[in-house]
């Protein structure tokens, strides 16, 4: 877990360190960083899903865009909730990759 945390950290740190008008490539280092983190806080997703459809929208100049990105992601929640259901033990095998 230390590892991760320290790469989690790294992203952020690296997106403290992006050039002032690439806002792009701030939002997908804290993106990453975000999803990093996921493997010891799961709610961190949330902000990984939000710096995408952010980076997205920043790298296009484009609202729509924005809406593809966040439309995938819902589309493909509702995938893995189809195919893995919504129990605890499922939680566990999105959240941290165990078998069954």
């Amino acid at each position: 877990m230390a590892d991760i945390r320290r790469d989690s950290l790294g992203a952020h740190a690296a997106a403290r360190e992006v050039k002032e008008n690439d806002y792009e490539a701030r939002s997908a280092a804290r993106s990453a960083g975000q999803s990093l983190a996921t493997a010891h806080v799961p709610t961190h997703s949330i902000g990984a899903a939000v710096y995408a459809v952010t980076a997205v929208r920043d790298a296009n100049d484009s609202i729509e865009e924005s809406i593809k990105e966040r439309d995938w992601q819902y589309k493909h929640l509702l995938n893995l909730n189809k195919k893995y259901g919504s129990t605890p033990h499922t939680k566990q095998i999105l959240w941290r990759s165990k078998k069954k």
